[in-house]
C-alpha cells in the first residue's frame, strides 16, 4: 500500500558572512583578473566567513530565516538535517549545536556529507524521505560551506570561485497530491578525481587544494544534468515548459544558461546570483531559492525544478509544487 502523503517547502532562509571580496581584491592575491572571473564564472565579488563565523553560527542564521519565514516555533521541528563538507568540531555532529540554538527541543539532529555542491539536493531529499505525519511532520534542512578559511589562495584554478554562505528550507508533511513530483539522483564515482578535496582523511593529506577537472566538470553539467531533469519530466508526465521556475546550483553562469538552452526554456525562468555570491557549494542552490521566494519570482503553487550537481561526481533533481 503506498503512503498517502508527501512533502512541501513551507519556509525558505539563507544567511551569508558580512566581509565581501572582490575580483579586484583578489588580483592582488593572485595570478587572475576580474575580466577573466567574470567572463570563465560570472561572479563579481563573494562573501567570505570572519574570524567568528563557523559552520554553526551561519547555520543558525539561515535557519533562524527560514523558521520565522515558515511562520512555526522551533520547538515543533522533528528533525534537522545539515549538510556541509566541513564541521565545527570532530565530534559531536554540528546540528546538535544548531539545535541548542535555535532551541528546537524536540528534534533529533544529524550531519550529512555528499561533498559539498551536491549537499542540498540529497539533504533535501533525506528530509522528504524521513517526513511522514505521525514522528516527522517538520524538518529543517540546511546546507553551509566555509571554503575561504582553509583555501591556498595562491590556487587560481579553485581559489577564485568558492565563498561561503548558508542556505536552509522547512520541509512539512502534506497530502500526497501536493509537494514533491519527482526526482532523479545519481553518482559517478569513477570520475570521483574530477572534484575533490583530498585533505582531512584517513587517506592523509594529499593535497591542501580543492582540485578540479575543468573540462570533465564542464561536460558532466552539459550531459548529466539535462539527462536527470528529464528523467524528472517523464516521472511527472510534463514538458520543459509546464516547470514555472528552475533552481540550479551557482557553479558558473554560462552552465546554467546553457542548460536552459538545452531544455529550450527561457532564461527568465531561473535566478542566477552567483555574480554577488560565488560558488558557496551546497548552499548556493538553497540561496538562490531563498532569493527567488523572496523577490516574488515564485508564487504559491509554481512548481519548481530544484538542481544540484558536483563531487562525486553526484547530480540530484527534484520537481516540487511550492
Amino acid at each position: 500500500m503506498s503512503q498517502s502523503w508527501s512533502a512541501k517547502i513551507i519556509g525558505t532562509g539563507s544567511y551569508v558572512p558580512q566581509q565581501i571580496l572582490t575580483n579586484k581584491d583578489l588580483e592582488i592575491r593572485m595570478d587572475t583578473t576580474d575580466e577573466w572571473i567574470q567572463t570563465k564564472y560570472g561572479i563579481k565579488q563573494r562573501h567570505v566567513a570572519g574570524s567568528n563565523d563557523n559552520i554553526s553560527s551561519l547555520s543558525i542564521g539561515a535557519a533562524k530565516r527560514a523558521i520565522e519565514d515558515a511562520d512555526i516555533a522551533a520547538e515543533n521541528l522533528d528533525l534537522i538535517i545539515l549538510a556541509s563538507i566541513n564541521r565545527d568540531v570532530k565530534a559531536p555532529a554540528t546540528a546538535c549545536f544548531v539545535q541548542a540554538e535555535l532551541g528546537a527541543t524536540n528534534a533529533i539532529a544529524f550531519d550529512m556529507n555528499v561533498g559539498g555542491c551536491p549537499n542540498s539536493a540529497y539533504a533535501l531529499l533525506t528530509g522528504i524521505k524521513y517526513i511522514d505525519p505521525f514522528r516527522f511532520k517538520n524538518v529543517l534542512v540546511i546546507c553551509t560551506e566555509i571554503y575561504t578559511k582553509f583555501i591556498d589562495w595562491s590556487y587560481r584554478n579553485t581559489a577564485c570561485f568558492l565563498a561561503d554562505g548558508s542556505g536552509a528550507v522547512v520541509l512539512q508533511c502534506c497530502e500526497k497530491k501536493e509537494g514533491i513530483l519527482g526526482y532523479d539522483f545519481g553518482v559517478n564515482g569513477t570520475m570521483a578525481k574530477s572534484a575533490w578535496w583530498p585533505t582531512g582523511g584517513t587517506l592523509g593529506t594529499i593535497s591542501d587544494n580543492v582540485e578540479m577537472d575543468g573540462k570533465a566538470v564542464w561536460e558532466f553539467g552539459h550531459t548529466i544534468v539535462p539527462e536527470s531533469i528529464r528523467n524528472v519530466f517523464d516521472q511527472a508526465n510534463l514538458q520543459a515548459n509546464d516547470i514555472d521556475f528552475y533552481i540550479y546550483h551557482q557553479a558558473n553562469v554560462n552552465i546554467i544558461r546553457n542548460i536552459m538552452d538545452i531544455l529550450k526554456v527561457p532564461q527568465s525562468k531561473t535566478h542566477i546570483n552567483n555574480d554577488r555570491f560565488g560558488n558557496t557549494g551546497g548552499a548556493s542552490s538553497l540561496i538562490a531559492l531563498d532569493e527567488a521566494c523572496r523577490q516574488g519570482m515564485i508564487k504559491k503553487g509554481d512548481k519548481i525544478m530544484f538542481v544540484a550537481y558536483g563531487a562525486g561526481l553526484a547530480w540530484g533533481s527534484i520537481l516540487f509544487q511550492m
